[in-house]
């Protein structure tokens, strides 16, 4: 039981207000004592003064009359009326004024203010009127009114003292009844306004019953869960609010028995799952109330659980789904489960998933629950895309803002096909909601259907909103592993296959081979000059060519063959179910022939050819690495014929190209070995028949092969790269070799040629790296001349032209154009560039004196070298023929067997101390024979 209440104090202005009432009381009663006195003689005092007035009047008015007048006319003089008054004259003044208001006639008597006066008008006649005016004095009466406060002071402190002490403690005892009475009020206005906030805040609906399980309050929650209109005799002694409650549960019969088992024993607990026929989910909690520790009743709360539910089911849903998605299994399948979760979170609605995996294509899937006929799933899914067009046409033209959905496509007109679709089953496609990808296109719907549309449920678009976004997830992750499938497997420029797909497809094939006894072919092809093509008109025009020859390639074969991209220019082709290897030749040839008419790449017709390398399986080799590699060194046995051809796999093949790697092997440590060597031919001036200096030719001594052609290894060291430390290591050599020579006064002065790789050209360091050999060295700059080749000076025009500028910066005095003729032959770069001589290609000097096209060209080279004021050397030049022609068309510089092959540093320093043949025949005019050289002569000499 709660303590019961203590009195409460009077509020501290009580007896403040209880002093001041009999302070007021008191001196209202001292203030009365001398008022009522002042009052009654003031009265007094009036009164006579108006009596006084009153009887003059009365006279005067008498003596109007002639009677009056002729009978006591002395009487009524103004001095008979003065005398008539003198008994008031002691203490008041009188005066008799005429009508001109002069004084007819007054006593003298002094009075003191305040004055009290009396006038009466006394008319004698019609002509003449008197005034009277009578005057007396209040301060007497005021002195003894003033006299009075004394008694009245008495008074009023006797009331002051009566009111004072005889109300206080009545007063004491009224307001503290009256205060603790309204702080119980107070208190118990708190408890229940708690107790109410407190049953209406809850977010639980709130239900008390008695001991026997009559309901006895509840709060408004309660009544919106269980959409209860009012309460419905709630402590009326009844059970017609339980019974309410039962009719709308699924299982009501068990609770029913549940409130009879809590009635019967209050004393228990009780928790319970309650399911609605509307579908919802409400969470029972009963525990007893108890007041002083005895159970008087049950309180029960109801929550509303539905969300929680569905959140559950939703999330196994979308973990069932997303686990069949990620397992590949069919969207159609996966989503088919969804469907099915959505309806029985429904309860009344046919739900089916329309959708395409493709976000352009035109193919729709349906995936429905087992709620949906299968007929109707079968003419959605091939009907739908007709139908549903407006609306992906309009989804379309929103440009993805479909935030509002569909909400209602009962009477839409782009819903009319669709809406005829299902009409036959009974169903109304009541709403549906668009099914977006992550930049906004449309992927496709959810449609609700019902039997009714007053059957659609307040949840049913939330819940189909969430499955929407589910299923976008789903259908994304699929597109997204078909993209990175795609990416995997086939090539981003030219949509082929890629290498791995290309050896899975290998494998299979080789597989099938074996079952069916038949062979395969697998072609290798590379484009010929497509670097060249790739350099000059860019990558872009390049990445064009390379899609046009993957357009070409595939209409060259059949739709079960494989065309793939390795990379680059590398193209692969798997001809599968050939009778016999010449089969493949005819594909070979047809591939050549396709690939002949011109590409049109940046407005520029460009031909392209292609080498292509042929392999069998399985007699040439029955694995996958040994076909490709089969089929790679075929196809560089193609492209060393000249390109634009094809070659079978031999044996052969394999050796030489074992042959090569290991020379590439070897090449990688012959310059740590000091294998590579520096052989010097002679140039000669054909007009002094002086030796001018020296071409330096790198050979490469090797300790079991002996001394390599420069044609078998200065191609793998360009490949490679090793071609740019040998390159430095040739020009530090000559240097120091030159160098050596200036030292030994025999040795005339000589200048050596070392030719540059296009490699080192496009280093920008170079000519940093030639300064620093020859500071290095102390070679003086002008006894080192450069060759370079036209391809090189054309690949990239301004970055050599600035390279060449930066090495005539470091003091070289002669740059040579190495293979003049064989190339672009473009005369802009000779102004261009600074170079200083031309080097006359042997091709064009083998055929002299006879052929006249090399005629032609050699007298042209030379007239314009000379024009610009440009040196020609010509080399290759090996008898006496060329020789002659030569000097005749003023060629100035001759090198080749003519006058000595290459020799090492020791050999060409005593030809350059003993060297005099052509001098003396220069000098003496004599013609040499038909065929003589002077390299026969001078190796006697040698």
């Amino acid at each position: 039981m709660a303590e019961p209440l203590a009195p409460q104090e009077s509020p501290s202005d009580l007896p403040g207000a209880i002093a001041l009432l009999a302070w007021l009381g008191g001196t209202i009663v001292a203030l009365l004592v001398p008022l009522i006195f002042l009052a009654i003689g003031y009265q007094t005092l009036s009164t006579q003064l108006d009596a006084v007035s009153l009887t003059s009047s009365r006279l005067a008015a008498t003596a109007f009359s002639k009677r009056a007048v002729a009978k006591d006319s002395a009487r009524f003089n103004p001095q008979g009326i003065f005398e008539a008054l003198a008994p008031l004259s002691g203490n008041t003044k009188i005066q008799i004024l005429d009508h001109r208001n002069q004084v007819l006639v007054e006593n003298h008597t002094r009075l003191e203010r305040p004055l009290m006066t009396r006038t009466a008008i006394l008319q004698l006649s019609d002509q003449e009127v008197w005034r009277l005016e009578l005057r007396r004095s209040l301060r007497p009466l005021l002195y003894h009114s003033l006299a009075l406060f004394v008694p009245g002071l008495l008074l009023g402190w006797l009331c002051f003292v009566v009111l004072r002490m005889l109300p206080t403690r009545a007063f004491h005892l009224t307001l503290n009844e009256i205060e603790v009475r309204k702080a119980t009020e107070e208190r118990l206005a708190r408890s229940l306004s708690l107790f109410s906030a407190t049953l209406e805040s809850t977010a639980d609906g709130i239900l008390v019953t008695d001991s026997f399980g009559r309901p006895v309050v509840s709060n408004q929650r309660f009544l919106k869960m269980w959409r209860i209109a009012k309460p419905i005799n709630l402590g009326g002694g009844d059970f017609e609010a339980i019974s309410i409650l039962a009719s709308k549960l699924r299982d009501s019969g068990g609770f029913l028995a549940n409130q009879r088992k809590l009635a019967d024993a209050i004393e228990l607990e009780h928790g319970e799952i309650l399911e609605l026929l509307d579908g919802r989910v409400f969470e029972w909690y009963s525990q007893p109330q108890r007041v002083d520790g005895v159970a008087v009743g049950q309180v029960s709360s109801f929550r509303d659980i539905s969300e929680r539910k569905r959140a559950e089911v939703l999330l196994s849903a979308e973990k069932q789904v997303l686990e069949m998605v990620v397992s590949g299994a069919p969207l159609v399948e996966a989503l088919s489960v969804l469907a099915r979760h959505i309806e029985m979170l429904s309860n009344e609605m046919f739900c089916s998933i329309i959708f395409r995996e493709d976000a352009e294509g035109v193919t729709l899937h349906c995936a429905t629950g087992p709620s949906l006929p299968a007929a109707v799933t079968s003419r959605i899914a091939n009907r739908g895309y007709a139908a549903l067009a407006a609306v992906f046409d309009e989804a379309r033209r929103q440009e993805g803002d479909l935030a509002a959905g569909f909400p209602n496509i009962l009477d839409d007109e782009k819903w009319a096909g669709y809406r005829h679709l299902v009409a036959d089953w009974g169903l109304l496609a009541c709403f549906s909601v668009p099914i977006c990808s992550s930049t906004g296109s449309l992927l496709g719907v959810i449609v609700a259907h019902y039997r009714s549309p007053s059957e659609q449920q307040p949840h049913d678009l939330e819940l189909v909103r969430v499955a929407t976004n589910l299923t976008s997830i789903a259908i994304e992750r699929r597109q997204a592993e078909a993209q990175l499938d795609t990416m995997a497997h086939f090539d981003a420029l030219t949509q082929l296959p890629n290498r791995l797909l290309f050896r899975d497809r290998l494998h299979h094939a080789m597989a099938r081979s074996d079952r069916s006894k038949e062979i395969i072919a697998v072609m290798f092809l590379d484009l010929d000059r497509f670097k060249t093509i790739n350099d000059t008109l860019g990558h872009d025009a390049g990445d064009l060519l390379l899609r046009e020859v993957s357009s070409r390639l595939c209409q060259c074969v059949r739709a079960e063959d494989t065309v793939a991209r390795l990379g680059g220019d590398e193209f692969t082709i798997i001809l599968e179910q050939i009778g016999k290897a010449e089969d493949a030749a005819v594909i070979a040839n047809k591939i050549l022939e396709t690939l002949t008419p011109p590409f049109t790449l940046s407005g520029q017709e460009t031909f392209v050819t292609s080498s292509i390398g042929i392999t069998v399986y399985p007699s040439d080799s029955a694995d996958f690495d040994g076909l490709v590699k089969n089929a790679d060194t075929a196809m560089y046995r193609a492209k060393g014929g000249g390109g634009n051809g094809y070659r079978f796999f031999t044996p052969e093949m394999n050796a030489k190209a074992g042959e090569r790697l290991k020379m590439e092997s070897g090449l990688r440590r012959a310059l740590e070995r000091n294998e590579f060597v520096v052989y010097y031919q002679p140039k000669v001036d054909l007009r002094s028949g002086k030796i001018l200096g020296a071409e330096a030719l790198l050979r490469w001594r090797h300790p079991e092969w002996g001394l390599v052609s420069p044609s078998e290894f200065v191609p793998i060291l360009e490949e490679t790269g090793l071609i740019e430390p040998v390159g430095e290591w040739v020009l530090r050599t000559v240097c120091m070799q030159i160098r050596s020579w200036q030292a030994n006064p025999a040795i005339p002065p000589l200048c050596v040629a070392v030719n540059l790789s296009g490699r080192q050209l496009q280093r920008g360091n170079l000519a940093t790296t030639i300064g620093s050999l020859l500071e290095e060295t102390g070679l003086a700059p002008h006894w080192l001349e450069l060759e370079v080749t036209e391809s090189m000076l054309m690949h990239d025009p301004e970055f050599a032209a600035d390279m060449l500028r930066q090495i005539r910066a470091k003091g070289i005095m002669s740059i040579d154009v190495d293979d003049f003729g064989t190339g672009y032959s473009s005369l802009s770069y000779l102004k261009r560039f600074p170079i200083d001589s031309l080097k006359l290609d042997k091709s064009f000097v083998q055929g002299l004196p006879n052929d006249e096209d090399d005629i032609a060209i050699s007298k042209a080279v030379i007239a314009l070298a000379h024009s610009l004021k440009l040196k020609v050397i010509a080399e290759g030049v090996e008898t006496s023929e060329q020789f002659e022609s030569l000097r005749q068309h003023e060629c100035d510089v001759i090198q080749g067997y003519i006058v000595s092959p290459p020799l090492p540093a020791d050999a060409f320093a005593q030809l350059a101390r003993e060297y005099k043949h052509m001098e003396r025949w220069l000098a003496k005019g004599i013609d040499l024979k038909p065929g003589h050289t002077l390299a026969t002569d001078h190796n006697a000499a040698v």
